[in-house]
């Protein structure tokens, strides 16, 4: 009898133990598979353009501007559309006129040529004098609560002239804000690149005659 008991008691413990062993093998296994996942999952980002910057596989490389542009992703101009009520719409600037050799040209640097506004837009044309070889990035920005910031980052060649550009920059209005109640900044002066010295008042102009 105590045999028979010994080796009965023998049989069950090799049981539990066949068994725990079976479940830990499949726990285990389940474990692997998860992280497995997880890993497939950090390793194979999707490709995603943000911006000025395109990620690829987690790195973040710089989109290289080319010719004029408007930065249209930037802070600034999202601000000036969905805060003040204005869309910087277009920008027109000229090639290089270099035909004016007048010592004094630089003093016609941010001048207004003319302000037209009308019921939907309106448009500024304005001189600047940059290095001959510039290309310009451009935005806008309402400043001081009042005052319309015209930004022209210029970048590019560096060539041994500086000249005149003629530019002008075009903005509609951001109707949209109507609809929620929220009333566009009214401008009263402009100025460019931030500086006080170029201020001017916000009214119809016409210096070209």
């Amino acid at each position: 009898m105590g045999l028979l008991f010994y080796f009965s008691e023998m049989s069950k413990s090799l049981f539990n133990y066949t068994l725990f062993k079976v479940l830990f093998t499949i726990l285990m296994f389940l474990n692997c598979e998860n992280s497995t996942d997880k890993k497939d999952t950090f390793q194979n980002p999707s490709k995603e353009v943000i911006n000025d910057t395109v990620t690829v596989q987690g790195k973040k490389k710089p989109i290289t501007p080319k010719g004029n542009q408007i930065l249209e992703n930037g802070e600034k101009l999202y601000n000036l559309k969905w805060e003040n009520g204005y869309i910087l719409k277009s920008i027109n600037i000229s090639e290089c006129d270099n035909s004016n050799t007048d010592e004094d040209i630089n003093k016609l640097d941010k001048k207004i040529d003319s302000i037209m506004i009308d019921n939907d837009s309106f448009t500024i044309n304005f001189k600047a004098f940059e290095n001959c070889c510039s290309e310009f990035l451009c935005e806008a920005e309402i400043i001081n609560n009042d005052t319309l910031n015209i930004i022209y980052n210029a970048y590019g060649s560096h060539c041994f002239c500086n000249c005149l550009f003629n530019m002008s920059f075009q903005f509609s209005y951001n109707n949209k804000l109507d609809n929620i109640k929220v009333t566009k900044t009214k401008i009263k002066s402009i100025v460019f690149n931030n500086n006080l010295n170029s201020k001017v008042k916000f009214v119809n102009t016409d210096n070209t005659k």
